[in-house]
Order: C-alpha cells, then sequence, then structure tokens
C-alpha cells in the first residue's frame, strides 16, 4: 500500500516542488490550498500523514475540535511546518500525535520528515526502485554536498572526480539522469554533456550542469549547444538544482539532441579567457565567504560555552562541572570550591574587571557578560567568555548566581587565522587581476596594430603581420599557463596530484627545461650555468619534474636578474637531489617558513608580479613523490633551493 499525504500550503513554486519531492519517493501526495478542504477530504478518505503550513493552520474559522475529529477519524498524522517561534504558540493545540518540521525547511528534510511521521509498517514497506544520479565534480566537497542534498531522497547516488570516469560510469550503469560540474580539469561538464548526447544509448539521459556562480549568456548558450537540460548556480541550500534535478527526472528527455561542434581557434580562446574570469569570480565569492564565516565564528563566540557553575552567596561555595574543570587541566580536589579560589585563576591584569561586573550584576542588576583569562593547569592561560545571572529572595538580594564560562582560545586562534587568511587571499586577488589585464592588454594591442596593417595594405605588411602573431601568441601563452596554475590549483586543493610515473632521467629533464629556459634567461640578462649532469633514473612523472625544474629556474631568475643561476644535480644510491642557485635579493628569515604556502610570497606585491602559487604547486608535486624541499638564503646574497627526491618513487608506489 502507498503512503497518501495531505499537504496544505500555498499555492506557488514552492509546493510545486514539496510535491514533486515527496512524489518522487513513490508517495500519493493531494495539494490544497485551505485547512477546511482538508479536513473535508480526510472525513471522505484517508491518509497517513497531514503536512499544514503554520500560516494556513492559523488562519480562517477552522475549529480545533474539527480538525481533531478528523486526524482521528482518517488516523492521519499531523506535521506542522513552522519556524521556532511560531510553534510555541502551536504547542497548545491538543490534536493527535502533533509534530513540527522546522522552517527554513528544505526539501530533503521535508521528505525524511514525513518519512519519520509515517506509521512503522508503512514506512518499512518495500518501495519502487529509486533513480540513478551520476555526479561528476572534481571538488570533492561540492561533491559531498550534492550527497547530502539526495540521501534524503533515497536516490541511488554514483560519484566521478572528472569528466572522464564520469563518461565511463555512464556507459556502464546508465543513469536516470546526470549533474556535472561546468568547470573541471580534462573533460568539463560541456563536453561531457556533447559526449553523451553523442552516444545513441546515453543520448536521452537529463544532463544538468552546475557552477558556484550564476551562468551568464556565454555559459547558457554553450550549455543550450552542447544539449545540456539545464544550468544551475550549486548553493549550499540546494533546494534548486534538487527541484530541477526533479523536474528533469519527470520530463525524461533533453529538450535536444546537439549536433557535432567543432570550436574555432578564437572561440576557444574566448572561452578559455571567460574560463579565467569566472575562475577570479571564484575566488572573489570565496573572499565574501570567508568574511562571512568571521561574522558567523563572532555568533559562535557568543554561544558557544563549555563549563557551568553554580555560586551559592549564602553558603559561599561555589561549584564547576567536570567540563569547566577538564577545561582548565583540573582535578575535582584541585579546585578548593570557594569565591577566594576562582579570583585566584583569573589572570592579574584582568581581575578588577571581572570582579568590578560581578559587583554591578549583585548591587544593581548590571549584565554579567565578561571575557578574562583564566590559569590553566600548566601555568599558561585559556581565554574565556562567561555570563551569569542572580536568583533574588523577596527583598532582592542575591542569593545565588549561576553562569557559563567557555573556552574561547582555539577560535581565537582561528579568528587570527582566517584574518590572515584574508588579507593573503585580497593580496592574490589584486595580483591575480593584474596578471590577467597584462596579456590581454598587450594582445589587445596586437591585433588592432595587426589590423591596422592589413587595412593600410603596406608593403611590409607580411613581416609585421608576422612579428605581431609572435607576440600575440606569447601572450596566449601566457593566458594558458595562468589558467593551467589555477585549474593545477584547484586540483590540488582536492589533494595529492596525480602522478604518471615511469623510469625517468632526472638530467634529462634538466637539460630540456634549461635549454627551453635559455630565451627568458637572456630577456633578463641571466646566464644559466649548469655543472656536469650524470645521468639519474628514478621512478617519476615527467611532465611532473619538469614543472618543478621551470618553478626553480624561473623564481631565480625573477628575483637575481641580472646575475648567474646555477644548476646541480646530486645523484645518490637512493635518491636524487636538484639544487638551484640564484645570486639575488634573497629571503629574510621571516618569510622562510611560509614561502610554500598558497597565495605567499617573499616579497611585496608591487616590486615583483605572480600570483604566489608556483612554489606551493612545487611543493605538492616533490611530497606527491615522497620527496621534500627546502631553501637556504642570506638577504641580499641569493637562494639555494634544495629538491630531493626517492628514486624509487612515491612510498604508495613502491608498496
Amino acid at each position: 500500500m502507498k503512503p497518501t499525504l495531505l499537504l496544505v500550503e500555498e499555492p506557488g513554486p514552492v509546493r510545486e516542488l514539496q510535491v514533486l519531492a515527496l512524489e518522487s519517493q513513490g508517495w500519493l501526495v493531494t495539494a490544497l490550498a485551505d485547512l477546511p478542504a482538508a479536513i473535508t477530504l480526510l472525513h471522505a478518505e484517508p491518509a497517513h500523514v497531514l503536512v499544514v503550513s503554520a500560516g494556513l493552520l492559523k488562519a480562517g474559522p477552522v475549529g480545533q475540535e474539527a480538525l481533531g475529529q478528523a486526524l482521528a477519524l482518517s488516523g492521519a498524522v499531523p506535521r506542522v511546518m513552522a519556524f521556532p517561534a511560531e510553534q510555541e504558540g502551536l504547542r497548545n493545540l491538543t490534536l493527535p500525535g502533533l509534530g513540527f518540521l522546522d522552517r527554513p525547511l528544505s526539501l530533503g528534510s521535508l521528505v525524511e520528515g514525513v518519512r519519520q511521521a509515517l506509521p512503522p509498517e508503512v514506512r518499512d514497506a518495500e518501495v519502487a526502485v529509486q533513480p540513478t544520479v551520476l555526479v561528476a565534480d572534481d571538488d570533492p566537497v561540492s561533491r559531498k554536498l550534492l550527497q547530502l542534498h539526495l540521501v534524503p531522497l533515497r536516490f541511488e547516488v554514483l560519484m566521478a572526480g572528472d569528466g572522464m570516469t564520469a563518461l565511463a560510469l555512464a556507459k556502464r550503469r546508465s543513469p536516470d539522469v546526470v549533474l556535472a560540474d561546468a568547470l573541471m580539469p580534462g573533460m568539463d561538464g560541456f563536453r561531457l554533456c556533447l559526449a553523451l548526447r553523442q552516444d545513441p544509448r546515453l543520448s536521452r539521459v537529463p544532463v544538468i550542469l552546475t557552477h558556484t556562480v550564476v551562468p551568464d549568456e556565454l555559459d547558457l548558450r554553450m550549455a543550450h549547444n552542447v544539449g545540456a537540460n539545464g544550468f544551475v548556480r550549486r548553493t549550499q541550500e540546494g533546494d534548486e538544482l534538487v527541484g530541477v534535478l526533479l523536474h528533469e527526472l519527470r520530463a525524461g528527455a533533453p529538450a535536444h539532441v546537439a549536433p557535432l561542434m567543432d570550436l574555432g581557434t578564437e572561440d576557444h580562446l574566448y572561452r578559455m579567457v571567460r574560463q579565467l574570469e569566472r575562475r577570479v569570480g571564484l575566488l572573489e565569492q570565496a573572499e565574501r565567504t570567508a568574511r562571512e564565516g568571521e561574522a558567523r565564528f563572532r555568533l559562535v563566540v557568543n554561544g558557544s560555552y563549555d563549563g557551568v557553575w553554580d555560586w551559592d552567596l549564602r553558603r559561599q561555595t561555589l561549584y564547576w562541572s567536570p567540563r569547566l574543570l577538564e577545561m582548565l587541566g583540573l582535578r575535582p580536589e584541585d579546585f578548593a570550591g570557594t569565591y577566594e579560589a576562582f579570583k585566584e585563576l583569573i589572570h592579574p591584569e584582568d581581575r578588577p574587571d571581572v570582579l568590578a561586573a560581578l559587583a554591578a550584576h549583585l548591587e544593581r542588576g548590571a549584565p554579567y557578560d565578561v571575557s578574562y583569562r583564566l590559569r590553566h593547569v600548566t601555568g599558561g592561560y585559556r581565554s574565556c567568555v562567561s555570563r551569569g545571572k542572580a536568583m533574588r529572595d523577596a527583598q532582592g538580594r542575591a542569593v545565588r548566581m549561576a553562569g557559563i564560562i567557555g573556552d574561547v582560545t582555539e577560535q581565537l586562534r582561528m579568528y587570527r587565522e582566517t584574518q590572515e587568511a584574508v588579507r593573503a587571499r585580497d593580496e592574490f586577488l589584486s595580483v591575480a587581476a593584474h596578471e590577467l589585464r597584462t596579456p590581454l592588454a598587450a594582445l589587445r594591442l596586437r591585433v588592432q596594430g595587426a589590423q591596422g596593417v592589413l587595412r593600410a595594405g603596406v608593403a611590409s605588411a607580411p613581416e609585421r603581420l608576422e612579428r605581431a602573431l609572435e607576440a600575440a601568441d606569447r601572450q596566449v601563452q601566457r593566458l594558458a599557463d595562468l589558467v593551467e596554475s589555477l585549474l593545477d590549483v584547484s586540483q590540488l586543493q582536492g589533494g595529492a596530484p596525480r602522478l604518471h610515473l615511469e623510469e625517468v632521467d632526472l638530467a634529462s629533464v634538466v637539460r630540456d627545461v634549461v635549454a627551453r629556459s635559455e630565451d627568458a634567461a637572456a630577456r633578463v640578462g641571466c646566464r644559466l650555468v649548469v655543472q656536469p649532469l650524470v645521468p639519474t633514473s628514478g621512478r617519476w612523472d615527467m611532465a611532473r619534474l619538469s614543472q618543478v625544474v621551470t618553478h626553480l629556474l624561473s623564481n631565480a631568475m625573477k628575483f637575481g636578474p641580472g646575475k648567474p643561476v646555477e644548476v646541480a644535480l646530486e645523484s645518490g644510491p637512493d635518491s636524487a637531489t636538484l639544487v638551484v642557485t640564484d645570486h639575488g635579493i634573497g629571503i629574510s628569515p621571516g618569510r622562510v617558513d611560509g614561502l610554500f604556502r598558497r597565495f605567499e610570497r617573499a616579497v611585496p606585491v608591487r616590486h615583483y608580479g605572480g600570483l604566489g602559487l608556483g612554489l606551493y604547486r612545487l611543493r605538492r608535486i616533490v611530497e606527491a613523490h615522497g620527496g621534500e624541499v627546502s631553501v637556504n638564503s642570506t638577504p641580499g646574497e641569493g637562494a639555494t633551493f634544495r629538491v630531493r627526491l626517492p628514486r624509487a618513487g612515491p612510498p604508495a608506489a613502491r608498496a
């Protein structure tokens, strides 16, 4: 027997989504707009659950007795969708089995709340096979959020971390709907959708593209061209995405099947620049999220308390809960349980303010809400916040006072780290904007110059056009490098970089990178001095090692222009060490510790460009190989970077 539900809610998009979510579980749902109609229907037909909006429950001349009789007759369990403040005024209703669904109410919470209200014999009965949803997203956090949104709906969820894996999984399992991140390294959501549309077995599977920002006109046009059913912004709440998914499951087919696409060079360059702009938009959104996190943190500091205390002013005894004692590393026998013992634990600098606040509350009823430091058994101090309220006798005299104390030491540390992260992000956004504008402006000037030569019809047009195209190609390559850096860092956030391990001669890799870097070194007046390189083979990723050597040489030339850069390779029986030395500005001791962190740099932004990502990527690549990187530097005398790599490869590969 299928569960039957009555949903009493105002007509509109919200109710439509609620009906879709409930019907997706195989339940029979009747949606009504007023409670009298629901009472009439309950008298005529039985139902298992009545779900009603708090506003409609209070509106209209509906008697409590009539509703109670209808519920008793049909056996329906009432569930009221209400905010906490509304629930207080409705708890006096004498309705059989009354319960509440807390608003704001997501679709998943609605489904789970109704499921718990169903009679056990109905809830535990066998249900129809649920749809299969394939989620393709390279961000593990986004995949987890989508899974949490879909868990209450009891759908079968398949997860893929990239487009190629998702395509292979779809060919094996044939999902009912696909949710794909539009911006993934390798095969992105657009190309995944196009590949599905070109497969006869999968061409009619609904595909919904997602992204963390609102899709623009280019996104929507590309989604239409590849045959996607929709393009939805991905949020923490997830109701919009779940609603589109439910609509497509009901429709059961894509809007159209797209033909083969052939993106030209101009379109490809335009898409690449747009992806860069969207990446910067993501970083700006991350900055806003961090600032919102600061505000939420302040609320947590004000509302999260760990220990309870109770002060009996008549007996002059002070009780501390076990959690409060544990917070300071104390055992029950270590605390005397008196007001004087409490005073001794307060930091001497904070003691006058705390005692004054206590006196003001006991004498005049002023609020007691203070921050101070309490001594830990180890000798250090913990930052705490405390609130309390006095109980008074008939004459208004305080006879007892109780309150709570919370340890916010860790929260304050996190707050300081958050401030530092926001500072680093602000700095990064400024540098990223500059780095993006520079090649775009140069590229535009070259293109405009080439157009002018063509219009003028000068005799030297071919030579001038060739020079302009060479310069434009360099700017396009610079943009491509920026895209690669941002996408690579995005992937590194989700875990260690993927390695293609093979037998590699590190000496050969170093020679190739040095040869490619000769022109760049000549432009800044650097001479690359390579010590004799002996063949040094190991089980490594050649492309990743090439990135490591390139980062080190670029770094050395950037901070030591006009001076030689020395490259050496030390080969041992079990490991190989690459040594790159420059004679530039060097690194101050205070900057060394944070040198390999994301967005960090050892010099002021206004003097040197770059995104602050090169050494971060280098460290992650070296660590993925099981190696380590170190730096020795003296300000004004240059720096020496040493990269040690085990020749047997990463520990996981050896195992």
